[in-house]
């Protein structure tokens, strides 16, 4: 969901995946949802924490989005594990 902001996308994906909690583990989606939601906090280029963060560092808010992106990408993966244990 490129270009649609964070809190749009998961009003958006519990809307679609709500047959899924007969079927699936909840508390596994809630996980991957919310591990996935916490990981754009930090590679929205324009979002609250890069704009103040390069604010303070005088670095570019792509720059930073560049070195919080494999924070971003473990941060997921490391939800989608354990949510994937948890079924």
């Amino acid at each position: 969901m490129f270009g649609i902001h964070p809190i749009a996308t998961v009003g958006i994906l519990t809307g679609i995946i709500t047959p899924l909690l007969e079927i699936m583990n909840p508390v596994s989606i809630a996980i991957v949802l919310i591990t996935g939601y916490v990981a754009t906090f930090t590679v929205g280029t324009y979002g609250l924490l890069v704009t103040l963060t390069s604010e303070n560092l005088e670095q570019s808010p792509y720059r930073i989005t560049l070195k919080n992106m494999p924070f971003a990408l473990f941060t997921g993966l490391i939800g989608t594990l354990v949510a994937y244990l948890l079924l």
